[in-house]
């Protein structure tokens, strides 16, 4: 993997093989995940991890929720922030315990989120979120209103100090358990690979007070069709 720009927290130390500060690589991994978590402390210094919905523009990582959230207006203070994003891919499992693993993709951003105040920025954001789960879902819905837009609060956060891991294939498994002469005592019977783990989306369910008149939407019906290529 390539790499760029480091700090002391994006700096990778433990299996810094499979890390990488490639943005390509950083935004591809944001992008392909449906939520984050971000971690920060209360104003009595206890941490907290928080899981939400996040959408990136270019360099801007964005996140919402509720005016009344504690966790955002906290955010909202300038705090250090750490968001987190992890894709599990697959279960890897060795001839022993020890060296079985998991293929996952990660990242890691640091930094303090703004508070979004300007109008068009705010629908800007809310509408990429909404874009990020569901593409061509803003489209189809009614737009939010004034009181709407008043009840919710939207954060910003430069993606400048980031970083990503990565870990892919087969089992590494100790050498003495590939070893002809041993093995048979020692890890040749034992089965090893990869099992795959994929997120796929379930049929559709109406609201119970859908009129039935309502076809499905072209937002889920992209969902669905992604799944099936």
């Amino acid at each position: 993997m390539s790499s760029g720009p480091t700090s002391d927290r994006t700096r990778l130390r433990r299996e810094a093989d499979r890390g990488s500060h490639d943005p390509e690589l950083i935004r591809s991994i944001i992008d392909a995940a449906p939520m984050c978590h971000l971690g920060l402390t209360d104003h009595d210094g206890h941490p907290l991890v928080i899981p939400t919905i996040h959408a990136r523009v270019g360099e801007q990582l964005y996140v919402h929720g509720s005016a009344a959230s504690r966790t955002l207006r906290r955010l909202a203070e300038g705090i250090e922030v750490c968001c987190t994003i992890t894709h599990l891919d697959g279960i890897v499992l060795a001839r022993s315990a020890f060296w079985s693993s998991m293929n996952y993709r990660s990242v890691m951003i640091f930094g303090r989120a703004r508070l979004v105040t300007d109008p068009e920025e705010i629908e800007l954001a809310l509408d990429a979120i909404v874009e990020h789960i569901a593409p061509g879902r803003s489209a189809e819905v009614r737009r939010s209103t004034p009181k709407e837009i008043g009840a919710t609060k939207v954060l910003a956060l430069t993606i400048d100090e980031a970083s990503a891991k990565v870990r892919t294939g087969d089992p590494n498994d100790d050498p003495a358990d590939l070893d002809p002469e041993v093995g048979a005592e020692v890890g040749a019977g034992v089965w090893a690979g990869v099992i795959p783990v994929t997120t796929q989306f379930g049929s559709p369910i109406p609201a119970a007070n859908l009129d039935n008149e309502v076809p499905l939407p072209t937002s889920a019906r992209g969902l669905l069709e992604h799944d099936e290529r």
